[in-house]
């Protein structure tokens, strides 16, 4: 089985599916804010699902490999480059603060796959839609030009 190279965007939405990534091998790397990386990297990550043949012990060192798998802050430089999927994983109005618009901008340059599981589709997916005249929705967004540059097939 291939092991992917990660990079998740938000642990509110991302962190749940960031562990079940662990769970399959894969390495994980989360953006998230400070408390929460604080929090990932005191208190690692606790999936209380029932999975068959998992017992407690399994799910602590699961939580360690989370801990271990969180780099941040948002500040700090990624190069999408290093990353074989991006998780877009943040409330839209998050992608157009200051380390996160660039970032973002970066996995746009790179043509980097990415999947959203946001709490509204990005705009660049709404336009994959046939028919659908996505300029009449840019005021649902926050800020809809992050979204200018990003390609529907990426």
């Amino acid at each position: 089985m291939a092991t992917y190279n990660v990079l998740i965007m938000g642990a509110s939405y991302g962190s749940l599916l960031a562990t079940k990534l662990l769970f399959g091998g894969h390495k994980i790397t989360m953006v998230c804010l400070p408390a929460e990386v604080e929090a990932f990297n005191s208190e690692g990550a606790r999936v209380r699902l029932p999975i068959r043949g998992r017992k407690e012990a399994d799910r602590a060192r699961l939580a360690q490999i989370a801990r271990a798998g969180c780099r941040l802050p948002v500040q700090r430089r990624f190069d999408p480059a290093d990353f074989d999927l991006v998780v877009l994983a943040m409330q839209e109005p998050q992608y157009r603060s200051p380390g996160v618009r660039e970032l973002l901008d970066a996995v746009r340059g790179k043509k980097v796959p990415c999947m959203s599981i946001m709490n509204m589709p990005p705009l660049a997916y709404l336009k994959r839609i046939p028919g659908l005249v996505t300029d009449a929705l840019r005021s649902c967004y926050t800020d809809a030009s992050v979204w200018d540059n990003f390609e529907p097939g990426c």
